[in-house]
Formats: structure tokens, C-alpha cells, sequence
């Protein structure tokens, strides 16, 4: 998988005593976007994924999102939902 290396989002969730963040890569030549996260960075326990892609320094895909313009509002809002699915929040 090929990144574009001028597009990438750091995306948060600062609330309730918890600073977590993932990292967006928009891929090249699609309108895909890439969320990665680190559950070593933060103590957490990887969940089973099989084949899932990984991306040194950044942890593995937890979700893609397909836009050409990643809204940070909007990519915040999917962040927290999945923290919230994955129990972590």
C-alpha cells in the first residue's frame, strides 16, 4: 500500500482522562483514507485481526474511511465510535 506522504491526519480523543490518537494516511491514487493505531503505545491489548496491515511507528488499520478530504470532525466522530465499539472507552 503506497501513501500519499503530504496528506495525513492525526486524529484524538482527549476526554475523560484518556489521550489517545490515531494516525490517517490518505492512500495514493484512491480516495481512501487509512486509520492506524498503536495498542502497544498505549498498553492495550491487540484484538485478532488476520492479515490486517500494519504500518511501522504508527501501529495497525483499525478502519478505513473512502473520501478524498478527510474532514478532522468527521474522522474524530468515527475514532471515538470505534474506541467506544472496541471497549477501550
Amino acid at each position: 500500500m503506497l501513501y500519499d506522504d503530504s496528506c495525513h491526519m492525526h486524529l484524538g480523543y482527549y476526554e475523560n482522562g484518556f489521550d489517545l490518537e490515531a494516525v490517517a494516511f490518505k492512500r495514493q491514487s484512491q480516495e481512501i483514507w487509512d486509520i492506524f493505531f498503536d495498542f502497544k503505545q498505549y498498553g492495550l491489548k491487540k484484538p485478532v485481526q488476520e492479515n490486517e496491515l500494519s504500518l511501522s511507528g504508527f501501529g495497525i488499520r483499525i478502519f478505513s474511511i473512502e473520501t478524498n478530504e478527510l474532514d478532522y470532525n468527521y474522522g474524530v466522530k468515527k475514532f471515538r465510535k470505534w474506541l467506544f465499539n472496541q471497549r477501550i472507552i
